[in-house]
């Protein structure tokens, strides 16, 4: 039996001077949450980042268990 354990969202933005993204991860969203909803998260929070900061994408990440 499959079960939905959790769903994910991470912020992905890129900081001056670094190479790699930094993630800003959220726990527990909903479990199948609407692609324009995601989006507009990652856009609101974006607003609360340094003007030299760049916003880049949200990343979703689900967990779910098999058993038997």
């Amino acid at each position: 039996m499959k079960t939905h354990v959790s769903t994910n969202l991470a912020v992905t933005f890129l900081e001056p001077g670094k190479e790699r993204l930094t993630k800003q991860k959220f726990n527990n969203s909903i479990e199948n949450p609407v692609e324009a909803d995601v989006l507009t998260f990652g856009r609101a929070y974006s607003q609360l980042l340094p003007t030299d900061v760049s916003y880049n994408s949200v990343i979703e990440t689900k967990e779910v268990e098999y058993t038997e």
